[in-house]
């Protein structure tokens, strides 16, 4: 099954929020932000959205850097036959249905499940967003690149005041799939402004990609060290959403054949 992770590093200020963490979870908030807002696919609905709800959890009370994170299902896409083998003579019980559903492709996904996490946990307190990790797995071969879908939404970011921020983009030694980081910064240096991408540069081992929790896949950052530089033109979910959905559709274009990787953004400056 097509998974995505999502881990919200900095500091959340529980109790400044409208919502009382001893009251409510987060599974309900962020259930019912996808659910409000047409992202979020569940049984009862006839049509297939972008996502559909494993778990969520705040953890600013149990971990230090770690604010809280979501795990979502992708298979939620448009329905295809699959060929099943049939049940042996005096089967009784349930029959694979022969449909099975498209994962949908984490670079569409992103922008609408990182800006619903975050209005999630803004319902709990006050946050200083330090980063966001996305770990992936069960993901299908990459078909296309979204890049044109990217490229056309960045009006939004013309439209505010010029600024700045500086941050630092770190892989696993899965994502590049043998490719280097600076074929990676290459091709999204072609994307244009208001963001800008490189040059190459090394992670400090505090901005690392991590494992979240003892049953998440294992994750190794890169054997190289090296991750990516990047300015954005504002530190919000928006904007984050856009650099990890580029990244991440910049490197299943060089290695499309990769099912599971881990990509971290952490603001330096």
């Amino acid at each position: 099954m097509a998974t995505l992770i999502l881990d919200a590093f900095g500091q959340l200020s529980l109790g400044t929020g409208v919502i009382d963490s001893k009251e409510e979870d987060l599974y309900s908030v962020f259930h019912s932000r996808g659910e409000l807002m047409r992202w979020l696919t569940t049984p009862d609905r006839p049509h297939r959205l972008l996502w559909g709800m494993n778990e969520a959890e705040l953890t600013a009370e149990t971990d230090e850097s770690r604010i809280g994170f979501v795990q979502v299902a992708l298979d939620v896409g448009e329905p295809e036959r699959v060929e099943v083998v049939p049940p042996a003579p005096g089967y009784t019980g349930y029959a694979p249905l022969g449909v099975r559903y498209r994962s949908v492709e984490p670079a569409l996904v992103l922008p609408a499940l990182v800006q619903c996490f975050d209005d999630s946990l803004r319902r709990f307190g006050d946050i200083e967003m330090d980063g966001l990790q996305v770990t992936a797995y069960g993901l299908g071969s990459s078909a296309q690149s979204h890049a044109f879908d990217l490229v056309s939404a960045l009006n939004w970011f013309n439209l505010i005041p010029k600024g700045k921020t500086e941050a630092i983009i770190a892989f696993d030694q899965e994502m590049l799939g043998g490719q280097t980081e600076a074929e990676l910064t290459a091709r999204l240096r072609l994307r244009g402004a208001p963001f800008e991408f490189g040059p190459v540069v090394p992670v400090p081992e505090r901005h690392a990609v991590k494992t979240s929790f003892a049953w998440t896949p294992p994750i190794s950052p890169a054997r190289s060290g090296l991750g990516m530089s990047v300015s954005l033109p504002e530190w919000t979910a928006s904007a984050i959403a856009w650099v990890l959905a580029a990244v991440i559709d910049g490197a299943r274009t060089i290695a499309p054949d990769v099912s599971r990787f881990a990509v971290r953004v952490t603001r330096v400056g």
